[in-house]
């Protein structure tokens, strides 16, 4: 048994590390981009060491899946929310508006095998949820237009 120094911590404790650095991740690619996101930065904004992510992601590929999965996870609520083709639109284009960075994450390139499994079932849930309001392509086309700053739709 080891003695204990008064005060000494044993054991690490963030409460909900992971959330926190979910949280500090997204910031980043919302502020800044996909580009600007890593995992020392990610530790430094959620307020823990360099170490601490890979309690959580063996790398910052895996953080981005996780990242871009739940931005489907909050497109898909926001969606399934909506009623009607016009809400639907609606919908869409104010997620891709108030997240671009997100969104451009979410149906960018990702390189985290199981991530980009989990994507394809999220995208054909999108898929169907637009289908009414023009389809995915229709609606990614336009938000893409619009982030450019070359579509007629305000996003």
């Amino acid at each position: 048994m080891r003695a204990r120094l008064r005060g000494q911590k044993t054991r690490y404790h963030h409460g909900d590390l992971k959330r926190a650095l979910m949280d500090a991740a997204m910031t980043l690619i919302d502020i800044r981009g996909r580009e600007a996101l890593t995992l020392r930065e990610t530790a430094r904004r959620a307020g823990v060491s360099e170490a601490a992510p890979y309690r959580h992601f063996a790398n910052l590929d895996e953080l981005l899946g996780a990242v871009a999965l739940e931005g489907y996870e909050m497109l898909i609520t926001d969606l399934e929310s909506a009623g009607g083709a016009k809400s639907i639109r609606d919908a869409y284009l104010a997620f891709a508006g108030d997240f671009p960075g997100r969104y451009d994450l979410m149906f960018g390139p990702l390189h985290d095998k199981a991530a980009a499994a989990q994507r394809q079932e999220e995208v054909a849930h999108v898929a169907e949820l637009t289908e009414e309001a023009g389809g995915l392509a229709l609606l990614h086309g336009t938000a893409s237009l619009a982030l450019a700053g070359l579509g007629a739709a305000a996003v």
